[in-house]
């Protein structure tokens, strides 16, 4: 029994480290998209008058897509607290990271879209390699949570197997 004791412990434990870990992520990712952001926009603004009526349409690219990784960490919370749990592997663990996975490649679908809506809107070809860069990040990570996913509805089938045999 103290075995099963400390093993959720350590759960628990890794829970919290996970959890911990996304709200710092999460934290900064909301100063980074709903203060910097702004805050340089305005700067921008005054330094380049020229080009001020971006202003609102960037800042509501930028918003919708702190939004999209926001909802992606709202999942993230929610598989970190079934790990608490110990239900690392629960079907609703795998669900919940095939979301993330169309989340994070939603958020790289819509970096890329804003290349051409900046082009068009006048924005300089300076944008180009940022957007795609982080594209290819959101892009890449999405993958990475889809593999996840599929390995996690895998592991969740071999245990209700060997639950059945048991």
């Amino acid at each position: 029994m103290a075995v099963k004791e400390e093993i959720g412990m350590k759960h628990r434990k890794v829970g919290r480290l996970l959890i911990a870990g996304g709200i710092i992520a999460a934290l900064g990712g909301a100063y980074l998209f709903f203060v910097e952001a702004p805050v340089a926009g305005l700067r921008y603004r005054e330094l380049y008058p020229e080009y001020a009526y971006l202003f609102i349409p960037a800042l509501v690219f930028l918003w919708m897509l702190g939004l999209i990784y926001l909802a992606a960490m709202a999942c993230y919370f929610q598989v970190c607290r079934r790990i608490g749990q110990d239900r690392s592997f629960c079907p609703e663990n795998a669900k919940d990271l095939s979301r993330i996975a169309g989340l994070l490649i939603a958020a790289g679908v819509f970096w890329l879209l804003g290349i051409p809506a900046g082009l068009l809107m006048g924005v300089t070809g300076g944008i180009v390699i940022p957007f795609l860069l982080a594209a290819a990040a959101s892009a890449a990570m999405g993958m990475l949570a889809l593999g996840l996913a599929r390995l996690l509805k895998r592991a969740v089938e071999i245990k209700e197997e060997n639950d059945l045999t048991v």
